[in-house]
């Protein structure tokens, strides 16, 4: 993910990480904790995604465009259940659509120029769902804010800048990872890089933006390759308030060696929900089409297979009705009543 700062060496700071690997033990997103078995983590490919709703996966646009575009996932895209390691044996959930914004650009991150780089997958069926998604209000996130409340994000990226070496095989068969933050205003963003004066302001001024923080130097959580597509979100009353995705943010280093620490922090900026919600929209009302197709037709189905089964039992019990005869021998006469009647022996039916 992405996008490096000024290359601009502390020493006092190569020191301090130089402690800091020294006195503190490496956890296994970077410096995270394992998250396996998370009910809203994806893959999306190498990457990451975020299930939002039975049939909507939240992930951002570069993802969707490394990994073969839009043609390759509504052709032969598939996502596979929340939470797992290894995808062998698992069922796959086909995808039926991808949508990306129009106005949605390759991003460059050398000149920190991202435009709307979001994405939303729609499945073609339910994949399990088993904590609620909603997208957070600006009201809630102000609180999220004044309360320091809990941010996380669970993302497929790597623990480690040294895995980017590994075989394909290793990297999509990785355990999701949780990064743990708190989030900060769009005021308070700007006061916060006031403190770093060798930031290019022009890169980073973003008006209206939240942050989220991410001070690697002190071997805290980081997102790393592979963690873009996953999701910003605070938990409350088994609720996630979405707050953004990442992809978007100065990045000073992604997951670098320690040796190349820079000194400023990572943010990574939340858009404003807006354009989420738009996109948002305009899947729902797929899927809210995709579901009343699907009812109509098994509609269809059970009046079929009712009436089928009806005239079944009906002509069933036509065959079966029982009929009486009467049966006389010279003076007797006996009744016999049967599906199929006969007289006994010695008896003649008269008609």
């Amino acid at each position: 993910m992405r996008i490096r700062g000024s290359v601009f060496l502390s020493f006092l700071l190569l020191i301090f990480a130089q402690f800091l690997n020294n006195a503190l033990p490496a956890q296994s997103v970077e410096f995270g904790q394992d998250a396996t078995g998370d009910t809203n983590a994806v893959k999306v490919g190498g990457a990451s995604g975020f299930v939002y709703s039975e049939r909507i996966i939240l992930t951002v646009g570069h993802v969707i465009e490394s990994t073969g575009g839009l043609a390759y996932w509504e052709r032969d895209g598939v996502i596979y259940k929340p939470g797992i390691v290894k995808i062998v044996g698992q069922k796959g959930y086909k995808v039926k659509k991808v949508i990306i914004p129009s106005t949605y650009v390759t991003p460059d991150y050398a000149n920190n120029i991202i435009i709307d780089d979001l994405a939303i997958i729609i499945l073609s069926e339910d994949i399990p769902l088993t904590k609620k998604a909603v997208i957070a209000t600006e009201e809630q996130m102000r609180r999220f804010v004044k309360e320091k409340s809990k941010v996380e994000l669970v993302g497929y990226g790597f623990t480690d800048g040294s895995q980017r070496n590994r075989p394909w095989e290793e990297i999509i068969n990785r355990p999701p990872n949780k990064l743990t933050s708190t989030l900060i205003s769009p005021e308070m963003v700007i006061q916060f890089y006031k403190q770093y004066p060798n930031v290019n302001w022009n890169k980073i001024n973003k008006p209206g933006v939240y942050g989220i923080v991410q001070y690697r130097e002190l071997q805290q959580s980081h997102i790393c390759d592979g963690d873009s597509g996953s999701v910003f979100f605070v938990e409350e009353d088994n609720v996630r308030y979405v707050l953004g995705t990442t992809g978007l943010g100065l990045i000073n280093n992604n997951c670098p060696p320690p040796e190349r620490l820079y000194p400023f922090p990572s943010m990574s900026w939340i858009d404003p929900a807006s354009k989420l919600l738009d996109l948002l929209s305009t899947a729902e009302k797929i899927v809210n089409e995709d579901k009343k197709r699907e009812f109509a037709n098994a509609e269809k189905v059970r009046i079929a297979t009712e009436l089928k089964a009806k005239q079944e039992a009906e002509a069933m019990a036509a065959a079966l009705k029982k009929k009486t005869i009467r049966c006389f021998k010279g003076k007797l006469v006996k009744k016999v009543t049967a599906v199929k009647p006969v007289c006994p022996k010695g008896y003649a039916k008269k008609n």
